[in-house]
């Protein structure tokens, strides 16, 4: 296996490109809203089923939706990290 050596120049032009990838690849940015698609999908709860508002074990933004769920509004705090 060959280690590849990167010249001063071409390693800030890698950290440039890296970053502007990386900055397309995010969905929502801070106070957007999530769309109604997105709101849609459903992930299984794994952990406290108990706690879903309709005990179905499913877990789906759409839920918490005042306009979609009839008329009981919620605000939700949402944090995401992970590491790599």
């Amino acid at each position: 296996m060959h280690c590849v050596e990167l010249e001063e120049g071409n390693m800030i032009k890698f950290y440039h490109f890296i970053l502007i990838i990386l900055s397309f690849s995010f969905a929502y940015e801070v106070g957007e809203t999530i769309s109604i698609a997105h709101q849609n999908q459903d992930y299984s709860i794994c952990y406290a089923p108990e706690l879903d508002p309709n005990n179905d074990g499913v877990f789906n933004f759409s839920e918490y939706n005042g306009d979609l769920n009839g008329g009981q509004y919620y605000v939700i705090f949402l944090e995401m990290m992970t590491t790599w």
